[in-house]
């Protein structure tokens, strides 16, 4: 985003990002789901460490690292990509900024105008 847009782009944006968001959490899950069921089977069995904290991590911590590094680059990449940012610090509108730069127009890190159409009176 390089200059401040307007409320309905950046509400349009900003359901994007929460549509791309419920995605991306579908594919950092899914290999924890497919871990479940294979090691629930004869398939995975066999390549499995024989030491339980071995298992452990291959079967928990492992998945669950894949799924927060999923969550994490899309929380950085996404609101870079959709120009859900603030133009003068970057700072990243989403969740709580979101709704701050929604309801008084400007960025709650720096205080940049964000939004160029005033908020219609309730």
């Amino acid at each position: 985003m390089t200059a401040a847009c307007r409320r309905d782009e950046l509400q349009r944006r900003f359901k994007v990002y929460e549509r791309q968001r419920s995605f991306v959490s579908a594919i950092g899950f899914g290999p924890l789901l497919l871990i479940y069921l294979l090691v629930h089977t004869r398939y995975l069995r066999p390549w499995l460490p024989q030491s339980r904290e071995a298992e452990l991590v291959v079967l928990l911590l492992l998945p669950a690292a894949w799924f927060a590094a999923v969550m994490l680059i899309h929380g950085w990449w996404a609101p870079a990509r959709l120009g859900l940012q603030c133009p003068r610090c970057r700072h990243r509108l989403v969740g709580r900024a979101f709704m701050d730069a929604m309801s008084n127009g400007q960025c709650d890190s720096c205080h940049a105008d964000v939004v160029s159409d005033p908020q219609e009176p309730a």
